[in-house]
């Protein structure tokens, strides 16, 4: 791949990255694939106990450590060249639409599909009372984050003039002191809010810090990941990250990811298992667990990048669709999952092959929904 200097954008704008587009339609894939796993082992799809439910866990655990923190990560890259495209009163306006709507209608709406099983299986009559207690964000939490994150941004931005900052924007490649600082700080600040938020949701804690963090996201002990990222985005838009990042960053990216799992994770399995140690608290292995999680992040991250950018970089019909449909992919495949659960388990699906029924009906479906949804005028104008 060509790199070029890029300077003053306010003239330019800032050319469709493909593989970005590319990386975040897999991504929302892997998101579907994850909540199929997830809930499997949490409505006893999977035995419990098997080796189906431990490698679902394994699953979940490691894809939790960079899944969601890549699309902050993208979303931040593509904050500023928008609000200087847009200015601050259309950019605001724009996002209030794009994500507001949808998570109003979520909440309200899809949220009691999601729900289904208590109706349907657990015969919960429909009632104001039920209704109410079934409301939820579900993952329409990224979306309330995102548009908290989009909005600080603009209010910074306009408070310190830096909707102007495309004229001093430069070609700048990442070195790995840079990228050590940031996993420094990443680790440091996991260890910090494990404190009140413990790891994979395990027990203990703070009550109170938990309730406020959950507000804005399903998984609070990640919070300084989502955080971090979204800011290190803007910085890598700033100084053209996506496109000037040298080949051999990519495959050392994998290569750290892969070699803190093998030197640290051990350690943590080891000596932290007993009493969930390493999930948080004043104790070593929670560090050493926060310092994988930070690695593995930041590896695999760039990893996925530098891999896009070199293998798949092109966009056929495929990734076209793909890319197109994703955000709506997003927000509908929680209630389809729900509703094919519980259509299974409503005509005795053999327990055996519900799992792979899951997959094989909602990836489909979810595509096919998405289709037909972005074809209504008024709300393809919206996703």
């Amino acid at each position: 791949m060509n790199l070029r200097h890029i300077g003053s954008s306010s003239s330019q704008k800032e050319e469709r990255l493909s593989f970005i587009d590319n990386l975040r339609g897999a991504l929302t894939v892997l998101v579907v694939l994850h909540h199929l796993v997830y809930f499997s082992v949490y409505n006893e799809v999977l035995t419990q106990g098997s080796i189906g439910v431990v490698m679902g866990l394994l699953f979940l655990a490691f894809n939790q450590t960079f899944f969601m923190g890549t699309f902050f990560l993208i979303s931040g890259y593509f904050v500023p060249s928008s609000f200087e495209r847009n200015g601050a009163t259309r950019f605001i306006k724009d996002r209030s639409v794009r994500f507001l709507i949808p998570f109003i209608f979520y909440i309200f709406i899809l949220s009691q599909a999601q729900a289904i099983e208590a109706y349907i299986l657990n015969q919960e009559p429909f009632t104001w009372q039920t209704y109410f207690s079934h409301l939820t964000y579900g993952p329409m939490w990224y979306v309330e984050l995102l548009f908290v994150f989009v909005c600080l941004y603009a209010v910074w931005a306009k408070f310190m003039s830096k909707n102007k900052l495309s004229v001093v924007r430069q070609s700048k490649p990442p070195t790995y002191t840079m990228l050590a600082i940031f996993v420094m700080i990443l680790a440091v600040s996991y260890f910090i809010i494990r404190l009140w938020v413990p790891a994979l949701d395990l027990p203990g804690g703070s009550p109170k810090v938990r309730a406020f963090v959950g507000l804005f996201t399903a998984s609070g002990y990640d919070l300084p990941q989502y955080v971090g990222l979204f800011i290190l985005g803007i910085i890598a838009y700033q100084r053209n990250w996506f496109r000037n990042t040298p080949d051999s960053m990519g495959r050392a990216g994998f290569g750290i990811a892969i070699g803190a799992s093998l030197l640290l994770l051990p350690i943590v399995l080891i000596f932290g298992i007993d009493e969930l140690q390493f999930s948080g608290g004043w104790n070593w292995p929670s560090l050493v667990y926060s310092l994988w999680e930070a690695l593995f992040c930041v590896g695999v991250i760039l990893g996925l990048i530098i891999f896009f950018r070199k293998r798949v970089f092109h966009q056929g019909k495929g990734w076209t669709f793909l890319s197109a449909h994703s955000f709506v992919i997003y927000i509908i495949h929680i209630p389809i999952i729900a509703i094919v659960i519980a259509g299974l388990k409503v005509i005795h699906f053999p327990p055996s092959f519900m799992f792979l029924a899951m997959i094989l009906i909602t990836i489909p479906l979810c595509f096919l929904l998405s289709y037909l949804i972005k074809q209504i005028p008024f709300v393809s104008k919206i996703l």
